[in-house]
């Protein structure tokens, strides 16, 4: 059986981008495509003064566009659509188990009642089983071939690599590993002298440690590596600027998506140029 890639899709310029990325991608792994649309009406008002048939209507137009968008990147894709009488995000995590990879855009139209512009891809992506890749209105959906990802050494870190190096073998690219850290900085009281040299060589060795497995197992990929003194989000909003996507480790923990997410991945979703795929340590 075919893997399957799930878009939500809902009408938006940032939902046909997803759509876009989507296609392609379903095609490198020889899948097919999932078109997900959902609704559910709120408030009393809504249920009075839209008519089923008109929503229905309305969802019917908005797979259309999206399946005919999808055919246009790729003709003999195989597409099935499904329209759901749930909340965008319960829709869209009750689907995520049985596809490869969730695929949405950032910020959505909104345009029926009930839907808020960008909560459903933060809640997807902090929250789904499988990577999760969000494509923004204003980011470039076809980027040179490069693959970002950033690396701390951490679970998620790893998970991120793994991801990073199976897309760049997927798409021809080159893999652009970015570790980006901080001096802590102690109070004045407790101000000790210490060598940024020795903290700079440090990460450049813990970069080296952290890419060896990946350089084995992928030996035909091409790797730039850097570390970089700076926070993670502009450091790897940087590296992004023209790549193909950019790949983060999320946290992993319940609760609010910005915690879910980890404060690095939840700031890329604003300010990444480029897709940013979303995976998960568990």
């Amino acid at each position: 059986m075919k893997s399957s890639i799930l878009v939500g899709v809902d009408g938006s310029e940032a939902a046909l981008k997803a759509v876009d990325w989507a296609a392609a991608e379903a095609v490198r792994r020889d899948g097919r495509l999932l078109l997900l649309t959902a609704f559910t009406m709120y408030t009393a008002e809504v249920a009075f003064t839209w008519r089923e048939e008109d929503i229905k209507i309305s969802l019917d137009q908005v797979l259309d566009e999206a399946q005919d968008r999808a055919l246009a990147v790729a003709p003999k894709l195989e597409v099935e659509r499904v329209t759901v009488l749930d909340p965008p995000t319960v829709a869209l995590l009750h689907r995520a188990a049985e596809a490869a990879m969730v695929v949405v855009g950032l910020r959505g139209r909104g345009g029926f009642p009930g839907l808020k512009a960008g909560s459903v891809a933060y809640r997807v992506a902090a929250h789904a089983p499988v990577p999760v890749v969000v494509v923004g209105p204003e980011t470039e959906a076809r980027g040179d071939p490069v693959v970002v990802v950033g690396d701390d050494g951490s679970p998620h870190g790893q998970k991120a690599l793994a991801a990073a190096f199976d897309a760049a073998a997927a798409l021809s690219a080159r893999v652009h590993v970015v570790r980006a850290w901080e001096p802590l900085i102690p109070p004045a009281q407790m101000m000790v002298s210490y060598d940024l040299g020795a903290i700079h060589a440090a990460e450049e060795d813990a970069l080296r440690h952290d890419l060896e497995p990946w350089l084995t197992k992928y030996p035909d990929v091409p790797v730039r590596s850097e570390t970089a003194e700076s926070a993670p989000v502009p450091a790897l909003a940087r590296a992004a600027q023209g790549a193909r996507l950019l790949v983060v480790g999320a946290r992993g923990r319940h609760g609010p998506s910005v915690l879910a997410l980890g404060s690095t991945a939840h700031g890329l979703l604003h300010r990444a140029p480029c897709p940013v795929m979303i995976v998960h340590a568990g």
